[in-house]
């Protein structure tokens, strides 16, 4: 092989090194098109354990237990010849970069704000879990967690751009049917857009639909989560938000006693 043609396969192969690692990179980030939990804690790692021994039990008492994925196997060995050894390589990284990252049931993702933890998940229904995780607590009367706080369930997740947490928002209006009040919990961190700009046209949407319910700030009987962690927005629906202590496990068990 001549020298140029060297040069440029030792590019392309220092190009999809890269690319590769940002995938992975992506892959551990908070970002659209994600659903799970929103938890905050007061010592994050200890918090992660927690969230991950809880959710696990709960998933399988709902869903079954989650049986370990086999890994995948290696691909066949290509019949003709690579032309030498970096050909190979880049020809590895080409099937890595454009293989789909494996799936776990809950996997933590980096939000990048101090006290504030995303579980992402791929169980169909968060709320469920999270209610028979609450329902338990308030049962049974007894502190489940203890460096793990709020726990909301999160349905979607979307670019913080107005029109795109409007649209996602929209999707979310039918959970409150057969509700007779309601509220808006917007919560923006580390980002510039205006609650106001989000509370009016979101409000507007639900009355809209819903000609009968009232906008209840102290005790409503359905809430939509909006929360805006810097460059994504995660949005969900929760029900009895006051009367379950604002989704607080540890006070929700220390006012069950």
């Amino acid at each position: 092989m001549s020298e140029s043609g060297n040069k440029r396969k030792a590019k392309d192969k220092a190009y999809y090194i890269k690319s590769a690692k940002q995938a992975r990179k992506s892959s551990n980030e908070l970002g659209p098109g994600q659903k799970g939990f929103l938890c905050t804690s007061n010592r994050e790692k200890e918090s992660v354990r927690e969230a991950y021994n809880i959710l696990n039990e709960y998933a399988d008492i709902i869903y079954g237990s989650e049986k370990p994925k086999e890994e995948a196997g290696l691909s066949e060995v290509k019949k003709e010849e690579i032309e030498d050894e970096l050909s190979k390589e880049m020809e590895e990284l080409k099937k890595k970069q454009a293989a789909p990252v494996s799936e776990r049931r809950f996997q933590c993702v980096m939000t990048n704000i101090k006290g504030c933890i995303f579980i992402r998940s791929t169980v169909e229904n968060p709320s469920a879990v999270v209610d028979a995780i609450i329902n338990d607590i308030e049962k049974k009367k007894q502190q489940t967690t203890k460096f793990l706080l709020r726990m909301l369930p999160i349905q979607l997740t979307c670019k913080s751009v107005k029109e795109d947490i409007l649209k996602a928002a929209e999707t979310l209006i039918d959970q409150m049917a057969n509700y007779k009040t309601f509220s808006l919990l917007i919560k923006i961190r580390n980002h510039n857009i205006k609650r106001d700009d989000l509370i009016e046209p979101i409000a507007e949407m639900v009355s809209k639909k819903f000609p009968e319910i009232k906008v209840d700030l102290d005790n409503p009987e359905i809430s939509m989560v909006v929360e805006v962690l810097r460059a994504t927005c995660c949005l969900g629906v929760v029900t009895n938000y006051s009367g379950r202590a604002k989704y607080n496990l540890v006070e929700i068990a220390q006012k069950a006693k």
